[in-house]
């Protein structure tokens, strides 16, 4: 009997460790927090004259305002093939605040746009920000049809 307890004990623990093992996987680290991010979403691509004008929603969960960040993207092709690299600046952005930030790509139409890489972040000005861990923070989005990844 007592090796009927000592195994139920024994399954009940390792069913307990894996929950908490599953739950430590979904903490952020100590000093991290899920607030402590970038959301940069291609929001729209139109057509303005001979250009495709790209509309970004920068949202900034951090505690921290963002001075400027200069992002290099890479405009792909639909055949994914590099069409070039374009280096685009947020401006001011608050703590905890949304900017949308518009860019026209000059001799492009938005048809011609297969996806768009933000490729690295060349600068990112603020109190204790750098441009490593902007990048870090970062998380791409599209509501394009217009493919948009870090």
């Amino acid at each position: 009997m007592s090796i009927e307890i000592g195994s139920r004990f024994s399954r009940w623990r390792a069913r307990a460790a894996g929950s908490l093992i599953a739950f430590g996987a979904l903490v952020p680290a100590y000093g991290e927090t899920a607030a402590d991010s970038i959301a940069l979403e291609l929001n729209d691509a139109s057509a303005n004259a001979k250009a495709c004008r790209l509309s970004f929603v920068i949202a900034n969960g951090q505690s921290a305002a963002i001075d400027d960040m200069a992002l290099e993207l890479v405009l792909f092709d639909k055949d994914g093939r590099v069409d070039r690299f374009v280096v685009v600046r947020s401006g001011k952005v608050p703590a905890g605040k949304d900017r949308v930030r518009q860019f026209d790509i000059p001799e492009t139409g938005c048809a011609d746009i297969g996806r768009v890489l933000l490729n690295d972040v060349k600068e990112c000005a603020g109190a204790g920000l750098t441009p490593p861990l902007c990048s870090d923070r970062i998380k791409a989005s599209s509501r394009t049809a217009i493919g948009f990844e870090n």
